[in-house]
């Protein structure tokens, strides 16, 4: 947008919500500005209230962005998003397609519901009064979101429901919760849904994982490297190292004088070279990290720079396939990619790689969800930090018996009895099965009958990790 008068092109007015993506220019974030401040100072602009949503570059520009939105714009820091997705995938593989999925308008997707049948009820009685649907969490009446808040937490008249569900008409109680509400109005049952007795709701035994000292390795460098770095110092213990490669004097540069100093757990190590030398991967000792994180080179508005940042990526990934395959070490450490073009995720899928971080893929989705339902942001502002309930893929065994049938619904209560709740699981027969989205389902039926194998996971949604079976 050029000037206001483009906006009278458009019907702003009857527009349900307004995305504004960053255009291919620099300093895009002045124009997010203005256009903002165009749509809501437009003289044709009718009483209704605009439900905007905009992609900012820079978090420098966010508080003047803020300004000029007041309460009718959302903003999306799409480089801190990513960042926060990589750091937490690197430690968590299959999370970035966990994500995808929640943000596809496909399966799985998080909605809000008033349910009238819950008010004066726990949140334990809601995780279990529907089959179909996966309760995780609340959104109390002055708009404050708690992810997996305690289980004897009382529904009030105003909260919303937060469910994972396959459609918003797919959000129906079961018919053995309505049952139960009959019996407890002729009297014949107390009010409690399930006896919570069953439930270990401050379980002794819950063993919980403590920050350890870790040795990471980043490949290549772009924007979002400085957060990554500062996103790994809230999970790592003090003492933790972090090891980047890069070619570039002026990114050195960068981190000498200033990342070292923003970061309190981590010690940097620079090692100069390039990503697609295979020379310079091999002297890194790969096998004594625990995590390694490949990023694409520095982001381009250019689509054959994007290619070629991505051709990039997959000659390292080929290299590091072969290094492992060439060496008599077992793959102890976890390797997550960045991609910028989905289709290139399909020719690396014979790599080394545990996860594939599509950034423009994700921001995309994202965007789209938070135009549909801006409390969308308060739900992933959760799952997407340090601090409260996180997205874990736990071994089965922690939880249940293998290769003995068992319901969902009973993994739902056995992952409670240990302060973790279960939206899902993964079988990892179908690791490589894209038809089968890798393994991974979410908010399964909870009359459905499942195997567990070993290695299979339960997802979970927990404050802290659990590293062993209680």
């Amino acid at each position: 947008m050029k000037n206001i008068n483009d906006l009278h092109k458009l019907s702003l007015n009857q527009a349900r919500s307004i995305i504004i993506l960053a255009p291919e220019i620099n300093n895009p974030d002045v124009r997010i500005i203005k256009t903002i401040l165009a749509i809501r100072n437009n003289p044709r602009r009718t009483n209704i209230h605009f439900h905007i949503v905009a992609e900012i570059k820079e978090r420098i520009n966010l508080e003047a962005a803020m300004i000029a939105g007041e309460d009718e714009a959302l903003f999306v820091y799409a480089d801190e998003i990513i960042a926060r997705i990589i750091a937490q995938s690197c430690r968590q593989s299959g999370l970035s397609i966990i994500l995808s999925t929640l943000l596809s308008f496909q399966n799985a997707e998080i909605y809000f519901k008033h349910e009238s049948a819950l008010v004066g009820r726990t949140f334990y009685d809601a995780v279990f009064a529907y089959n179909k649907c996966s309760v995780i969490g609340l959104m109390l009446s002055d708009g404050t979101v708690k992810i997996f808040p305690r289980l004897t937490t009382i529904i009030n008249t105003d909260d919303q429901i937060i469910v994972i569900a396959e459609d918003d008409d797919q959000i129906i109680l079961s018919s053995d919760y309505l049952l139960r509400i009959n019996n407890e109005y002729s009297g014949s049952t107390s009010s409690s849904l399930i006896n919570h007795n069953t439930v270990l709701l401050s379980n002794p035994m819950t063993r919980r994982a403590t920050k350890k000292i870790e040795r990471n390795l980043l490949l290549g460098w772009n924007n979002k490297a400085p957060l990554i770095a500062k996103e790994l110092d809230t999970y790592v213990a003090r003492g933790s190292e972090l090891h980047i490669l890069t070619n570039s004097d002026t990114i050195i540069q960068f981190i000498n004088e200033q990342l070292i100093n923003e970061l309190t757990k981590q010690k940097i190590f620079v090692h100069s070279g390039s990503l697609i030398n295979k020379f310079d991967l091999e002297k890194l000792n790969l096998f004594s990290y625990d995590y390694v994180i490949l990023l694409a080179n520095e982001d381009s508005e250019q689509q054959n720079l994007i290619e070629e940042a991505d051709a990039e990526c997959l000659i390292c990934l080929l290299y590091l396939q072969n290094i492992i395959d060439k060496s008599n070490n077992e793959k102890t450490f976890s390797i997550v990619a960045e991609m910028y073009d989905i289709r290139n995720c399909q020719l690396a899928n014979t790599t080394c790689a545990d996860d594939f971080i599509v950034s423009p893929n994700l921001i995309s989705k994202y965007i789209s969800q938070l135009s549909e339902n801006k409390n969308i942001k308060k739900v992933y502002d959760v799952l997407l930090t340090a601090d409260g309930p996180e997205i874990y893929l736990c071994l089965a065994s922690m939880f249940v018996p293998l290769e003995t049938p068992i319901s969902y619904y009973q993994i739902l209560q056995e992952t409670l009895k240990y302060q973790c709740l279960a939206i899902g699981y993964r079988l990892m027969k179908y690791l490589h099965d894209e038809t089968r989205f890798f393994g991974i389902v979410l908010n399964p039926d909870k009359q459905e009958q499942i195997i567990f194998s070993q290695n299979d996971k339960i997802i979970i949604l927990a404050e802290k990790f659990m590293s062993s079976a209680p």
